[in-house]
């Protein structure tokens, strides 16, 4: 298998200045996101104590956010131009990005058709991405840039699927969440085990 970047494929490498603006996007798209799921619970009443107002303020606060991540990530969003569905499709086979969008997808789906037992499905896709993102890397241009790119996006995935959870769930699932120590524990374990598998195999190549 070639290698793949953890860019959309058939573009230039990335520059370290286009890295830096990714990753100062990651915490203001959790921040929109955060937000998001608060406003709406504010709205529907989930939330005690809380207003409509306060809600108001809240989707204010969203919406600044992802202005911010937008600015930050325009120069990705104009090399999307003239990709093909083949590529799209690549990215997300290949890219942590793209592997989050669709893991939480399929996750926000089960747990909207089953809220009662919406820590399983968040359970399933955070595992699923930490085999996918480290078994990408070992093909990516560049492990460690790949590496970063995947914790921050393992981040951002337990908190959207953690907070989506609490929301559908009627009253929270309490200590339940500790089921998600076990793909915290074991991510960095496959993370690093890829690239020692990287290694090595470049190793045996060169000799």
């Amino acid at each position: 298998m070639s290698a793949q970047s953890p860019d959309l494929p058939r573009t230039p490498p990335a520059s370290p200045m286009l890295w830096i603006r990714r990753i100062l996007s990651a915490p203001l798209l959790l921040l929109a996101f955060i937000c998001l799921v608060g406003m709406l619970r504010m709205m529907l009443g989930n939330l005690r104590g809380s207003s409509a107002g306060e809600g108001v303020m809240v989707a204010l606060f969203a919406a600044v956010a992802a202005t911010a991540a937008y600015y930050l990530l325009r120069p990705d969003l104009r090399r999307l131009r003239g990709i093909t569905r083949s590529d799209i499709r690549r990215w997300l086979l290949t890219n942590p990005i793209g592997q989050a969008v669709v893991l939480y997808v399929a996750a926000a789906v089960v747990m909207a058709a089953a809220p009662k037992a919406s820590l399983l499905p968040g359970f399933a896709a955070q595992c699923a991405y930490s085999i996918l993102a480290a078994w990408s890397a070992m093909t990516a241009r560049r492990w460690w840039l790949h590496a970063l790119l995947a914790v921050l996006v393992f981040v951002l995935l337990m908190g959207a699927l953690a907070g989506t959870a609490e929301a559908v769930t009627p009253r929270g699932f309490g200590e339940g969440g500790m089921i998600f120590l076990l793909p915290m524990e074991g991510f960095p374990i496959l993370l690093v085990l890829s690239g020692i598998a990287r290694w090595v195999r470049r190793s045996r190549g060169a000799s």
